[in-house]
């Protein structure tokens, strides 16, 4: 009984300290930044949230930076594209970003250095490496640039409209992002590690939630 007892009390333990490590990201842990400004602003005042989501539309190209810097981290979320007839900006092709390991000496522009999973219409998972940030994908060293697309290497996006979920594992370097559950992009030697977070916004209304943070100890 007492071994039962110990066992028990040491996995209340144990499911506490894998909870503590996952933490739901909401309105407080952001600032705003756009095209607009040179100041960051409240996320409030630039984008929506409403039911528990974050509802980026309108005329602020921007993102939503996280105020801290992560390493060695799973990230997760879901999003769609808005498709209510009133945010419609015609038949541009949709256009959006989730960004991470962004440096936190890094400044803030339009766009900021780091590295992007991409969110586009028919290319969403492909690896966008900015502002001179390298790794090696499929055994070969990205060339340095301003921005730099490595292309996913597996399709998994849902109709347009429907809810997508994204996972991206970075640690120590190497880098795995999945969509809808399924492993699309992999990178190792990533030259920056650890940094900040974005949701960027980049003119095609889009929504996310359920955005959750992991620390991971090993991969």
């Amino acid at each position: 009984m007492f071994k039962k007892i110990i066992f028990v009390f040491s996995l209340l333990i144990l499911l506490n300290s894998c909870a503590s490590q996952q933490k739901k990201l909401s309105k407080s842990d952001w600032y705003a930044f756009t095209k607009t400004s040179s100041e960051r602003v409240e996320p409030s005042k630039t984008y929506e949230f409403t039911d528990g989501m974050i509802r980026m539309h309108g005329e602020n190209i921007g993102y939503l930076m996280s105020k801290k810097s992560y390493k060695n981290f799973e990230l997760s979320l879901d999003f769609r594209w808005n498709i209510d007839p009133k945010f419609s900006r015609g038949n541009v092709k949709k256009n959006s970003g989730v960004m991470y390991n962004i440096p936190t000496d890094a400044p803030d522009n339009i766009w900021p250095k780091g590295i992007q999973f991409q969110i586009k219409e028919n290319t969403t998972g492909d690896f966008i490496f900015l502002d001179k940030i390298t790794a090696v994908v499929n055994g070969k060293l990205v060339e340095a640039g301003a921005s730099v697309t490595s292309a996913k290497f597996s399709e998994n996006e849902k109709l347009y409209g429907e809810w997508n979920s994204i996972v991206i594992i970075s640690y120590n370097g190497k880098i795995t992002q999945f969509l809808n559950g399924k492993l699309i992009n992999e990178c190792v030697e990533a030259s920056s590690i650890e940094g900040k977070i974005s949701l960027n916004y980049e003119g095609s209304p889009i929504d996310f939630r359920n955005i959750q943070i992991k620390n991971i100890s090993k991969e």
